[in-house]
């Protein structure tokens, strides 16, 4: 099991990334391709944990994305 700072590295990794599409190629598809990574990171949860968990997860982001608008 990673530790909190191997999941901060990750975290860090991941929005570089976005970073990168978005200064490069704009916010558009600095959001297609976070759209992309999520539905990636959905498809695998459901595949180690089931997909009543992946459906609690994509609550939780809806839910946080209705407290940030």
């Amino acid at each position: 099991m990673a530790d909190d700072s191997d999941h901060y590295k990750d975290v860090n990794v991941v929005i570089s990334m976005l970073n990168a599409v978005y200064c490069r190629d704009g916010a558009d598809m600095a959001v297609q391709t976070a759209k992309h990574m999520i539905a990636a990171a959905a498809a695998l949860v459901t595949v180690e944990q089931g997909p009543d968990e992946t459906r609690r997860i994509l609550q939780i982001v809806g839910g946080a994305q209705g407290k940030v608008s």
